[in-house]
């Protein structure tokens, strides 16, 4: 399902319930997590694809961290995190993506927005828990937690950092 683009907008709310809706049907609650793989990557590239053109068009410049901008950067560090961990727990593609996944848990860490909140400090736990156990390597893992504490989860500096994933991530 294509998520449309209203005003210069992406409909944020048809993608937070298209994930919602993949979150709850294939990692919640039966442990699909090939399924789950499978229907979040068009999100996604979606996603990515959208905010890196949004942001070129506008000669680079980062959005404002109003609530539009603030809702988009929460949904997108929660679907990179579901991305990382249903792509995780399909042991085959860990094989081939390990780097993938580790740079999808990084972002999803440094993108995601209010952390002191308790939702997000939770997942942001459970980011730093799936980290440690991909990249194996206890110093790494407290240093990207430093570097994302230090951030605080200011909204404009979380936009900045995701824009910089995507323009990495497109231009591969």
């Amino acid at each position: 399902m294509e998520i449309q683009v209203i005003r210069d907008h992406l409909d944020i709310v048809k993608l937070q319930e298209k994930m919602n809706d993949i979150v709850f049907d294939y990692l919640d609650t039966s442990n699909n997590y090939p399924k789950a793989m499978k229907e979040l990557n068009p999100l996604y590239t979606q996603v990515t694809t959208f905010y890196k053109d949004y942001v070129d068009e506008r000669a680079g410049e980062i959005p404002s961290a109003n609530t539009y901008w603030h809702l988009f950067i929460d949904c997108c560090a929660k679907l990179c995190y579901f991305l990382a961990a249903s792509t995780y727990y399909s042991s085959n593609a860990l094989q081939k993506t390990p780097e993938k996944i580790e740079q999808l848990l990084t972002i999803a860490a440094f993108s995601l927005p209010s952390i002191e909140q308790e939702e997000n400090e939770q997942l942001l736990s459970a980011i730093f828990t799936l980290y440690s156990e991909v990249v194996e390597d206890e110093e790494k893992t407290t240093s990207l937690r430093r570097a994302v504490l230090e951030q605080k989860g200011a909204v404009k500096q979380c936009l900045q950092q995701f824009k910089l994933f995507v323009d990495n991530e497109i231009t591969r």
